[in-house]
């Protein structure tokens, strides 16, 4: 079972549920997913960074939405959350909030990219 030897970053339910969707589990559909993140991703995050540091609060709540739905699809919760309270915070423009939550996505987001990396190399390899 993949289970084991994944980062604790990835809900591996999401993982499995997308596996399971097509037959005989070919990982087609979910690697095709991972691509799509870790191309967009890394600009979803700088769309959310420097819409904060602009104040275009609408920019970075566009960038946070998107970004929050492409990591849920694919079970990386931790930064599915980051991004929720990313988006309700640039909504009513909480600026210090914003920032607090806008220096932590990096982080969350290169955990969540080294997860699913790793995951890509699992059925790649």
């Amino acid at each position: 079972m993949v289970r084991e030897h994944m980062d604790p970053v990835l809900d591996m339910s999401v993982v499995e549920e997308l596996l399971s969707i097509t037959d005989d589990g070919d990982p087609e559909l979910l690697l095709d997913l991972v691509q799509m993140f870790l191309e967009d991703g890394p600009i979803k995050v700088r769309a959310v960074i420097e819409g904060v540091a602009e104040g275009d609060y609408e920019k970075a709540e566009r960038a946070a939405h998107s970004l929050k739905g492409s990591s849920g699809n694919l079970g990386a919760r931790q930064l599915q959350n980051i991004c929720e309270q990313l988006q309700i915070a640039t909504r009513y423009q909480k600026r210090d909030e914003s920032k607090q939550l806008a220096a932590s996505l990096g982080g969350t987001f290169e955990q969540a990219e080294l997860a699913l990396r790793k995951l890509l190399a699992t059925y790649q390899g």
